[in-house]
């Protein structure tokens, strides 16, 4: 006697098929291969195997998941060092800084889709731009300014995040030495200097534009706030 089949359960699924993670996680993975203008909430669906439907159960839309993948990428970002007084400004800079590269390294596809959307109902990307600000405005820094000092040096970091990932002989004129020979010297010694203190070319490049940056920023952000006032 052949046994008996047992009889399916109805209803639902006792294990959710999707969550909120896996979209996210799914999220990146498509930036990677779709680029910003083939991100879209259907071709989520697609690589997910699951209908569009599916998604809202958990995202209101593109914009939603858009502000999750931001979100993500915020909680990797180390601002603790603007919110404590015994933290120079320049270390609490280079900390963040290099959480924030270190963030979009490992998520190089989604630099564009998150660089060219607003942060807006993002409260962990705010809280954190929130952190920076006051930090600034406490050491002096004009009110005007601060924002574009962020976006300054954010647009620096993320560049960086790219340069990152680049292959260590990026700036190597190779064959083409012979046409460049002050370049190629400049190179060929930039690269026995990192190499000497055991660090990556491109470490070395950001370190020295950051520092630059952190130097120049508050002369600029005043002379621009008199400019704007005479």
């Amino acid at each position: 006697m052949s046994p008996t089949p047992a009889k399916r359960t109805a209803g639902r699924p006792r294990t959710p098929v999707l969550s909120a993670e896996q979209i996210v996680d799914a999220a990146f993975a498509l930036a990677k291969t779709a680029g910003p203008e083939g991100f879209t909430m259907a071709a989520l669906a697609r690589s997910l195997s699951v209908h569009p439907p599916a998604l809202y159960h958990y995202f209101r839309g593109k914009a939603d998941v858009v502000r999750a993948m931001r979100g993500r990428v915020a909680e990797m970002l180390d601002v603790t060092g603007f919110d404590d007084p015994a933290t120079r400004l320049d270390d609490a800079v280079l900390r963040w800084a290099h959480s924030y590269r270190t963030a979009f390294a490992a998520h190089p596809a989604g630099i564009a889709l998150l660089a060219t959307t607003a942060i807006d109902g993002q409260e962990r990307s705010v809280l954190n731009y929130e952190s920076i600000t006051r930090r600034l405005l406490a050491e002096g820094w004009p009110s005007s300014g601060v924002v574009d000092a962020i976006v300054a040096l954010e647009s620096f970091i993320i560049g960086s995040a790219l340069d990152a990932l680049a292959p260590a002989d990026i700036m190597s004129p190779g064959s083409a030495a012979g046409v460049a020979p002050e370049f190629s010297r400049a190179e060929a010694r930039r690269s026995v200097r990192a190499a000497a203190r055991g660090i990556r070319l491109t470490d070395r490049s950001f370190e020295i534009g950051l520092l630059a940056l952190l130097a120049g920023l508050p002369a600029s952000l005043a002379a621009a706030d008199e400019a704007e006032r005479s």
